[in-house]
């Protein structure tokens, strides 16, 4: 455990006693609830008040704090986990299927496949057994928790029997590991609000709850993912066979590099493959079934359930939560700042049901994040307890909320994700670069390159009318042949264009061979069509932002333009506004059109280093250029129908390739860069 400088206090002991006080408070949270969990059901009303109070009380108190040591946060949640053990999970029952899935496995070797209920009215080898057979929930279900889980109960049921003490032991220990790489992650006073958390301590080891074990896995694979790739792949692998909902981050993997995401996949074949070849199954079929029917305590999902019939809504809510969650992936710069905290909590808000444990997927990844959402889930999800069970209230179903207790969730969570919103946006107000002077470019030196394929009708005069426009310099026209067949090359060289020849056929690829081609003095680069569809005469007006440095990429647009009626076919203005859409997810840049005809100042491009050698090729530019926070504006342009057929919107094969080469460069730059 890396050991944390301690810092120093102008103030003496005086300054020490809130730090105290905190530590103090959230011992006494804990005995607390050790204590209040010992007594009958009818205290759940003061458990889940201190539960939410506590929690509130020990983050403000570690929020206000600035001298934590990694000693300390460690010394302190040792002394809380040792204390929790002496708890009693006395308004939860899912420990009594771990229990028994532990001795079933050892019994059998498999835990899947075979119903608890199957063993009602049988004789069992001793009464801890018949004591946890009768305390199973849906007992008529095989069990659905993953094999890295299992593993763990069969390990704690060698060890304690069928005492629940051997599951706390294991959940503890496990948890106290996550505390210590939080302690590597980050500083301990953020490593405490988690490793303190009257919350944490709860639902991990007072309700015997394996959550943890997939963060704990997950946070290693993040810290070994630099040196040891490979070895982060069998760490996010193992946290998938522990909770299914792990794989909404293997996208992070593919950051890691492919030998990352070889590793996950053996590793969750391998744990799962030991139980399937049983013929047993792995689960799936009981998870099956809460999918379609668990409901419990939803937030967002409550509002599409209202709406829609119930498998409709689940089909929304799982669309809708799996697109946030790939634009999160999008949107991530690196695997340091990757928002895990908030792709968990985007699953929670659009789940049918939602937990308090669920937290302990989330609070390990926020403790570095700004947001105060999550921990404010702490003090309103516990609320979830309230239950008609719990509260024996024959007005209500077991399982269903208390209203109010519903209620004042859903205010709490809204109310800070508003201050989370409103902070962001006055950080990112106040982040903003100022405006620095321009330089303008004294001496243009223009080069115009044409990337040309069987163009012979058109060519010649494209290139006549280019030379014809008012520009503050003589432009070098540049034709890059891309393997005419027809008279394209000896018609642009009758009108004055410089010919390349670039025989590998590809857009990309002959607009490279016209870069390769310009003179040396080159400070302006503008490119556009050939087939007669540019308007040569707005040229000028395309590159006049770069002359005077208001801008170091000037896009033509289409959209804000004027187009013939048929100059651009359905599937190409789509295309453009999902590709330009997708661009403003990811990168938060608006811009409204892909198109040929487009200025770039020559330093830039040569930044950009450009490699597409096909249809990805304006796309590839647009996005490099937001990705290196370049200046980008957009001209009106306006587009005529062109001479000739279109090699991409002309053929279904021409659409298809370019569509898709376009998202997969979108892709490829969100998820692999």
């Amino acid at each position: 455990m890396r050991q944390q400088p301690v810092i120093a206090r102008p103030y003496g002991m005086g300054m020490r006693f809130p730090k105290l006080l905190t530590v103090g408070a959230a011992i006494a949270v804990t005995a607390g609830l050790v204590w209040l969990s010992q007594s009958d059901d009818s205290a759940v009303l003061p458990y889940v008040a201190l539960l939410s109070l506590g929690s509130l009380a020990v983050f403000i108190g570690i929020w206000r704090s600035t001298a934590l040591s990694a000693r300390m946060v460690f010394g302190v949640a040792l002394i809380l986990h040792f204390l929790a053990i002496f708890g009693f999970a006395a308004f939860e029952d899912d420990y009594f299927r771990f229990i028994w899935d532990g001795w079933w496995l050892v019994i059998s070797g498999t835990p899947y496949g075979v119903a608890p209920a199957e063993f009602f009215g049988q004789s069992l080898p001793d009464s801890g057994l018949a004591l946890t057979l009768d305390g199973i929930n849906n007992p008529h279900l095989p069990t659905i928790y993953g094999p890295t889980l299992q593993f763990i109960f069969s390990a704690a049921y060698l060890s304690a029997g069928t005492d629940p003490v051997g599951l706390r032991i294991f959940f503890a220990v496990i948890n106290l590991i996550l505390v210590a790489l939080l302690l590597r992650w980050t500083s301990p006073e953020k490593a405490a609000l988690y490793a303190w958390c009257p919350l944490v301590l709860a639902e991990t080891i007072i309700h015997i709850h394996p959550d943890g074990v997939m963060a704990m896995l997950l946070l290693g694979g993040i810290l070994v993912a630099r040196r040891y790739p490979m070895a982060a792949g069998l760490f996010f692998g193992l946290a998938a066979g522990a909770k299914i909902v792990a794989l909404a981050l293997w996208p992070l993997l593919l950051r890691m590099g492919w030998r990352a995401v070889a590793s996950a996949i053996a590793a969750l074949t391998l744990i799962y493959g030991v139980f399937i070849i049983q013929g047993q199954g792995a689960g799936f079929d009981s998870t099956g079934v809460f999918a379609s029917d668990w409901y419990y305590n939803p937030l967002g999902f409550f509002l599409l359930d209202a709406v829609l019939p119930s498998p409709i809504a689940r089909a929304s809510a799982a669309l809708i939560g799996i697109s946030i969650i790939m634009i999160l992936h999008a949107r991530t710069r690196s695997l340091e700042v990757a928002p895990i905290a908030t792709i968990f909590g985007a699953i929670l808000l659009f789940a049918p049901a939602v937990n308090s444990w669920y937290l302990l997927w989330i609070l390990p990844f926020a403790v570095k994040s700004p947001m105060i959402w999550p921990f404010a889930a702490t003090v309103a999800l516990p609320l979830s307890y309230l239950t008609g069970l719990n509260l024996e209230n024959p007005d209500l179903r077991d399982f269903e909320v208390h209203g109010l207790a519903w209620i004042t969730q859903v205010v709490i969570l809204l109310a800070a994700l508003c201050w989370d919103y409103l902070r962001h946006r006055k950080a990112k107000h106040a982040g903003k670069p100022k405006p620095t002077p321009f330089t303008p470019i004294e001496r243009p030196e223009i080069a115009v390159i044409i990337p040309a394929l069987n163009e012979e009708a058109s060519i010649g005069d494209v290139v006549r009318e280019i030379k014809a426009q008012s520009w503050p310099a003589p432009p070098c026209v540049i034709v890059a042949d891309n393997g005419s067949t027809d008279d394209t090359v000896n018609q642009a060289r009758a009108a004055g264009a410089k010919i390349v020849h670039e025989p590998s056929r590809g857009y990309g690829a002959a607009c490279l061979a016209g870069i390769a081609a310009i003179p040396p003095a080159t400070n302006i680069v503008l490119f556009m069509d050939g087939d007669g569809a540019d308007v040569p005469e707005e040229g000028p007006g395309l590159i006049e932002p770069l002359i005077s440095d208001r801008a170091e990429l000037v896009i033509g647009s289409r959209a804000l333009g004027q187009k013939q009626t048929g100059a651009m076919s359905f599937p190409q203005q789509f295309g453009n506004w999902l590709a330009t859409r997708l661009v403003w997810l990811i990168w938060d840049k608006r811009m409204t059109d892909l198109g040929p005809y487009r200025a770039i100042r020559a330093d830039a491009l040569d930044r950009l280093n450009m490699s597409d050698r096909d249809f990805g090729w304006t796309i590839e530019m647009q996005v490099k250029a937001v990705q290196q926070d370049m200046r980008i504006a957009e001209r009106p342009a306006n587009y005529r129908r062109r001479i000739g057929i279109s090699k991409i919107s002309g053929t279904v094969r021409g659409v298809l390739l370019a569509g898709h080469k376009i998202l997969y460069v979108i892709g490829r730059e969100a998820f692999f860069r």
